[in-house]
């Protein structure tokens, strides 16, 4: 790959993550709005019954980050090697998958699904009927999403972020449509509800649908293209991912429950909230992580080996900047900012709570791009079970901790030592697999994410502490304190952070946008 075709990758590896992020923002800001406008159209009855019961059929939806991945992994591979025959199986097989998928997750619904929603949810019984509707709806928006999962994969691949961006904001303009126009009708507002979220999906659905078979050729399904060892290869692959997937679901939820039972509910109260903060840190930085994936899986097609580290290099450099210069006023303020977002009544331990889960983010940004380059070679086996291995163990060793009597922080203390553990496994699997060196990932990526962070750390920690008006109380201050404090980082981070070539790079967009 010439210096030029690399240049031209960068600069749109840098539009498509502006995309996404317009596309995180917006759809965050009108998420939150629609939440508060659906509470009080549904009731607070209304809203709980249709949020436990769509919830339990998005449980269903578990696999689909497992599928997602391996669709897209086999799409951008096939894309980078410029097989248009391959790409065009592997969209095939990805739909038939995802169909099937589709049809087991109604069965399901229909039998076990139904069954449960009669016999141990726990609802008012003259809501019983509503509650079947908006089941019933919630199945059937849930198995159209899998259907459109393939065509979100395509988009992807091909790199039309804005255009997932444009469709995403069309989405949730449509769901806050839906919210208002139950203020028209005097039918029973939680079916209406469930009826209209499904049309949107339906809508949706098709935009996907049309669009991909537009302008993508591969999307346009052939009988003769089934391939059946792609299909063992893609349903392998998803296995994997799902083992890792699966992994992380057990850990949150295991810690959870050891709270529990050691605590009690007040403290899964300050857990809950470090992980709606963790959540909502996580799709900052993959947004970032989306817009980096194709391109280190189709430099891997291409066999050009020294680009793709390159890519994984700065991937992870540049993943975890994003995250700690968000982070930090963060870290400096979050007791102010939980008491601005929550009031002043906090549950206890939530502000230490949230800084670990904010340190396990971290970590977490370093590492997606490794797993994307192990996920370029096909082969995650080895990744996936040593580091899922590794996170089931911290459950009973954090069930000793606690029942030698230590508090609730020591689990969360635990849990940060196997994150750093767990990384540097991940380093010494994939630095072997991938063909890059420990020492030069380390003099690339750790040695300057260190020297940032521990310099501009300690500079946060000073100003805060002996600065005064950086640690007055009030909305105004906290805000110039989150400022000045991002502000800090993001020097740093261009300082000390980047190699000259890459702050020439990030000068020359800035001022280009400009």
């Amino acid at each position: 790959m010439d210096i030029h075709q690399k240049s031209a990758n960068n600069k749109l590896i840098i539009k498509n993550s502006l995309a996404l992020y317009m596309r995180m923002f917006l759809v965050m800001a009108v998420g939150l709005y629609t939440s508060r406008i659906i509470l009080r159209a549904l009731g607070i009855e209304d809203f709980g019954i249709f949020n436990v019961v769509s919830g339990f059929v998005s449980v269903f939806t578990f696999i689909s980050g497992a599928m997602i991945a391996a669709t897209e992994r086999f799409l951008n591979f096939h894309i980078g090697a410029d097989s248009e025959e391959q790409i065009q199986k592997v969209f095939n097989a990805s739909q038939i998958i995802h169909i099937a998928a589709a049809v087991i997750i109604i069965f399901l619904a229909e039998t076990l699904g139904l069954w449960f929603l009669y016999n141990k949810m726990i609802i008012p019984e003259n809501k019983l009927s509503s509650a079947f509707w908006v089941f019933q709806f919630s199945v059937f928006t849930t198995a159209l999403l899998f259907v459109s999962f393939p065509y979100n994969a395509v988009i992807i691949a091909r790199e039309r972020m804005k255009i997932f961006a444009y469709i995403s904001i069309m989405e949730a303009a449509l769901k806050l449509a839906v919210v208002y126009c139950l203020s028209f009708f005097a039918y029973d507002h939680l079916i209406l509800y469930g009826f209209l979220i499904f049309l949107v999906q339906i809508v949706i659905t098709l935009t996907y649908r049309i669009y991909c078979r537009i302008n993508f050729a591969e999307t346009k399904f052939k009988i003769r293209n089934i391939d059946r060892a792609l299909y063992l290869q893609l349903l392998s692959f998803s296995g994997w991912n799902l083992f890792g997937n699966i992994a992380s679901v057990a850990l949150n939820q295991g810690t959870n429950i050891l709270l529990n039972l050691f605590f009690g509910p007040f403290v899964n109260a300050a857990k809950g909230i470090s992980l709606q903060v963790q959540n909502a840190v996580y799709s900052v930085f993959g947004n970032f992580q989306m817009a980096q994936n194709p391109q280190i899986i189709k430099s891997y097609a291409l066999g050009d080996y020294h680009y793709f580290h390159q890519l994984i290099f700065r991937s992870s450099k540049f993943s975890y900047y994003l995250v700690f210069v968000m982070l930090l006023p963060l870290f400096v303020n979050s007791q102010e900012i939980l008491k601005f977002w929550l009031g002043s009544s906090l549950p206890e331990y939530t502000t230490v709570f949230v800084n670990y889960t904010l340190f396990y983010s971290l970590i977490t940004s370093l590492a997606m791009p490794l797993i994307t380059g192990s996920q370029a070679t096909g082969n995650i086996k080895k990744i996936m079970t040593t580091i899922a291995v590794f996170f089931w163990m911290i459950i009973p060793v954090g069930y000793i901790i606690l029942k030698m009597g230590y508090g609730p922080i020591a689990l969360f203390k635990v849990q940060a030592l196997f994150y750093i553990i767990a990384h540097l496994l991940r380093v010494y699997i994939v630095s072997g697999q991938l063909g890059f060196s420990k020492k030069e990932y380390c003099t690339e990526v750790l040695f300057p994410i260190f020297l940032v962070t521990g310099i501009s750390g300690f500079l946060a920690w000073l100003l805060y502490y002996f600065v005064p008006f950086l640690s007055y109380k009030g909305i105004g201050w906290l805000i110039l304190s989150c400022v000045v404090f991002a502000l800090l980082g993001a020097l740093f981070v261009f300082a000390l952070g980047m190699k000259k070539s890459e702050r020439v790079f990030v000068y020359n967009m800035i001022q280009k946008y400009i």
